[in-house]
């Protein structure tokens, strides 16, 4: 009797794949308490840091640094990989990065000595330097030990990485058992054109902060592990004192607020749950013992600072700066939802979305338009009389909060009381986006431990809501400023999809709504920034080595007269100049400048200094609140006693008493370095 055959299952060819997913849903699967396992929270950053690895070996990095490019040489610029120089980013790559080779060329001091009567390096230009706060400042490490190329890579990619790696332990934490979902949200938030075309460690490490410090809080109240506890602490403890040592107060404001709220929903949830106060504080005591040393080190050095800080807060711009509530119109308000029109920002033109790319810079909130499904939650646990989601309620609380500010005028005296008015209206958006992502995984998790989703209508009203708004954005720009849609012909693809996001939420369809959220911020914002190879230098241009060689043989003060470049190689070069980007003045500087203190309010700010030819002692004005443009006359009593030499590109220099002492031909303007003649 031949051998019966043997009989296979008809769906056979998918035993690998379910074993697979059958492994992988154990790998995931969350602890007792409730919590992502470490292997599950420290993958993704792991794979971060190898990233950052590989990047900042290579020297890869965003700066438009090489917008100086078309300055010196013909043709395109071989380290320039994809995209462009941003020349809306002038703090990064004609402020920060100009400043910081200028340190290098001076040794990384603690004050740097290109201004006359020097410049603090820490307030508020955060350059490198060798001191004791550099240990709160990680991102300026690079400095220390590598070449100017990679420690560039080392500053650009670390607060970024740090950002996407605490918004992944945010969402795994609120979210253990989508740690794709959560991989790609975190990717996504990471490249919201907020962050990207305001790309500063002062951006960044407020969001990073707040992220993780949300997660922190919420290990701090369901791990059973003391150690985790502790651990969190630490990390919290180190971020708070790199946040507060950026002091730009206007993005820490909103992060802070977020977070207080995000603090008084868990209170409140924990109290409802039944956990006594005295249990409460000492789930929450290791946080607040890692504040209080946080803020006793940021103490030490605000009053180490301090003379620099009230010279700082004493200038007429931005000085003690106070914003009154409600200042923002429908013009705002159709800038922080356009996040369909992203690659129109890089060729922004203003009157509509804002007044350049990085002021017009948004997110795409997709918690804020969920929030006709979070009230339908709210509700739904209401009228069963179970326990309210006092995380949402929290979350929305405070975007409630930073809402008024923006649009409801005559509540200055309570704002002030959240330090409101100490930030403005586009900065406030960093807080609507972090409040943002928190509302978004609070939905899903609710989502997911209910099994349940939304109606179709309640899914597609948010959807259909925000659909509207972007094509009635695109058609008063079609009718008002075509042009401003010709970079984002896709717009109308970006918007359907990012309605497909908001309605893929409610309906439970995360992998696939996170998927879609991934591609949109993505390709809106991927290339905001160029990707580049190392640092342009100006020290190797033949113009810095002549001022170098000048200066090394006759040690005189110089000015500048002219473009951006003629500052530019005074700054890197690292000779005593009266050019540059200032944060507090100097009072000696412009005590020879204007020494009768008639143009104080012009000079007295943080702007760029810059020099225009111009007859007699100078004339200090100002083309913008951050700009302070001076005349200069080689035969002015000024010139005649305190400057040496003069590099200019500008033909319309008088010349009278200035000797040329050599001269370079560059694509744009010829560089000349002149002696000031001394006139009897």
């Amino acid at each position: 009797m031949p051998e019966a055959a043997t009989i296979e299952p008809r769906d056979s060819r998918w035993t690998p794949l379910r074993r697979w997913t059958i492994a992988y849903r154990r790998q995931i699967q969350p602890g007792p308490d409730g919590l992502p396992r470490m292997r599950v929270l420290l993958a993704f950053p792991a794979l971060l840091l190898i990233l950052g690895i590989v990047l900042v070996g290579f020297g890869i990095n965003g700066s438009s640094s090489g917008a100086f490019h078309s300055d010196i040489a013909y043709g395109s610029d071989p380290a320039l990989l994809a995209g462009g120089p941003q020349l809306t980013r002038s703090d990064e790559w004609n402020v920060q990065t100009v400043w910081a080779i200028a340190q290098i060329e001076q040794g990384l001091p603690l004050e740097n000595q290109t201004f006359p009567g020097g410049m603090d390096a820490t307030v508020p230009q955060d350059l490198p330097r060798a001191d004791w706060s550099v240990a709160f400042r990680p991102h300026l490490w690079g400095f220390l030990f590598l070449d100017p190329g990679h420690a560039i890579a080392f500053k650009w990619w670390l607060p970024g990485l740090a950002l996407a790696a605490a918004a992944y332990a945010f969402l795994v934490t609120v979210m253990p058992r989508r740690p794709g979902v959560s991989a790609m949200l975190a990717i996504g938030f990471f490249f919201s054109p907020l962050f990207q075309w305001w790309y500063l460690a002062t951006t960044l490490w407020p969001a990073a902060w707040a992220l993780a410090m949300m997660a922190a809080l919420v290990w701090a109240f369901r791990s059973n592990s003391r150690a985790s506890r502790w651990i969190w602490a630490a990390i919290i403890g180190y971020l708070t004192v790199v946040m507060a040592m950026g002091i730009y107060v206007p993005f820490i404001v909103p992060a802070v607020i977020v977070v207080a709220f995000f603090t008084i929903g868990l209170v409140i949830d924990q109290g409802r749950r039944g956990m006594p106060f005295r249990r409460i504080f000492a789930r929450v005591a290791p946080i607040v013992v890692g504040g209080v040393v946080a803020s006793a080190i940021t103490l030490v050095w605000l009053y180490e600072k301090r003379t620099t800080i009230d010279a700082f807060l004493g200038t007429a711009y931005p000085g003690a700066r106070s914003t009154p509530t409600g200042g923002s119109d429908a013009l705002t308000f159709a800038s922080a939802v356009g996040s369909s029109f992203t690659q129109a920002l890089n060729s922004q033109r203003p009157g509509l979305l804002g007044a350049n790319s990085s002021e017009a810079s948004t997110f795409f909130y997709i918690g804020i338009f969920l929030l006709p499904v979070i009230v339908w939650i709210i509700v739904r646990q209401a009228r069963s009389h179970r326990r309210l989601p006092w995380e949402l309620i929290a979350l929305t609380t405070s975007v409630v909060l930073l809402l008024a500010y923006l649009y409801i005028p005559g509540w200055d005296a309570v704002a002030k009381v959240f330090l409101l008015d100490k930030t403005i209206a586009a900065r406030v958006r960093l807080g609507l986006g972090l409040a943002s992502l928190g509302m978004l995984a609070y939905t899903i998790r609710y989502l997911d431990e209910h099994r349940v989703k939304a109606g179709l209508w309640l899914s597609a009203i948010p959807a259909g809501l925000f659909l509207l708004s972007q094509f009635a954005i695109g058609f008063v720009a079609w009718r008002a400023i075509p042009a401003m849609l010709d970079p984002v012909l896709f717009w109308p693809l970006w918007a359907v999809l990012s309605a497909a996001v908001i309605f893929l939420v409610p309906r439970r369809r995360i992998r696939l709504a996170a998927a879609a959220f991934l591609i949109v911020t993505v390709a809106g914002s991927g290339l905001s920034n160029p990707v580049y190879v190392g640092v342009l230098d100006l020290r190797s241009t033949a113009v810095s080595q002549a001022v170098q060689k000048i200066d090394d043989a006759d040690p005189q003060p110089w000015v500048g007269v002219g473009n951006r470049l003629t500052t530019a190689v005074l700054l890197e070069s690292g000779v005593e100049a009266y050019n540059g980007f200032q944060g507090a003045p100097s009072r000696q500087m412009w005590g020879v400048i204007d020494p009768s203190s008639q143009y104080e309010y012009q000079w007295n700010r943080l702007a760029g200094v810059n020099w225009v030819p111009g007859p007699g002692e100078p004339v200090v004005s100002n083309p913008a609140a951050d700009q302070i443009e001076a005349t200069f006359d080689g035969c002015s009593a000024f010139a005649q006693r305190n400057v040496g030499y003069v590099l200019s590109s500008d033909k319309r220099l008088d010349t009278t008493c200035l000797e040329e002492v050599d001269s370079f031909e560059y694509p744009k303007a010829t560089q000349t370095i002149y002696r000031v003649v001394p006139q009897g």
